[in-house]
């Protein structure tokens, strides 16, 4: 196991980039940012950001389901899921659309016209397979290592208690370095219910 290195498993769009970037500038970090989504874990420690302590972002597709027990044994994880899941998922297909993942002024914040978005059944289906997975994988790789699941909506109401909370965790030995200051995501402010021409269809999905 690399004791140096963290990994934070979740599934699109469930805020990782935001609370991952709080526990690096937090803990004095290197972020990973999708590096395991275009590269082999085979090569990670090739990466700059491996030569320090740092946190892996795992997304739930990130790996091949048959790869997922060898990687996610190798390091200890902290695992995040957001409540929200319609809200989720509407960010996740609109993110499809405006090719923004994240915004960092005002500037950059994401246009889309009214009505002009439609999510498809064959893409929530995969959306709530990635969910199931996730929560599958939980229960046989983090809950029976007592590994932390934190509820995005719970960070953002109070993102300090969270961090310091994980110190309890495993953090102890990895303050080593002095908070650094990486740039934070700020919220993409639109409103789904009125992008999205099929929202009532979407809902009903959920309510299935």
């Amino acid at each position: 196991m690399n004791e140096s290195r963290i990994g934070m498993v979740s599934t699109s769009r469930s805020g990782c980039t935001v609370f991952r970037r709080a526990i690096c500038n937090a803990y004095g970090m290197e972020d990973s940012n999708s590096w395991l989504n275009k590269n082999d874990y085979k090569h990670i420690e090739q990466a700059p950001f491996s030569r320090r302590p740092h946190i892996l972002k795992i997304l739930i597709h990130y790996i091949p389901e048959s790869n997922l027990g060898f990687i996610l044994n190798e390091m200890p994880k902290i695992w995040l899921w957001r409540e929200n899941t319609v809200r989720q998922f509407l960010s996740h297909v609109a993110r499809l659309h405006t090719k923004i993942n994240h915004v960092y002024s005002e500037d950059g914040q994401p246009r889309l016209d009214d009505n002009s978005v439609g999510a498809t059944r064959n893409q929530f289906d995969m959306f709530m397979y990635r969910r199931k997975l996730f929560w599958k994988v939980w229960k046989s790789y983090g809950f029976i290592k007592n590994e932390p699941l934190i509820k995005f909506e719970d960070f953002l109401e109070k993102p300090n208690e969270v961090i310091v909370r994980l110190q309890d965790w495993y953090w102890q030995e990895f303050k080593l370095d002095e908070p650094i200051n990486l740039p934070m995501p700020q919220k993409i402010k639109m409103d789904y219910t009125k992008k999205f021409a099929n929202y009532d269809e979407i809902l009903g999905w959920f309510n299935e």
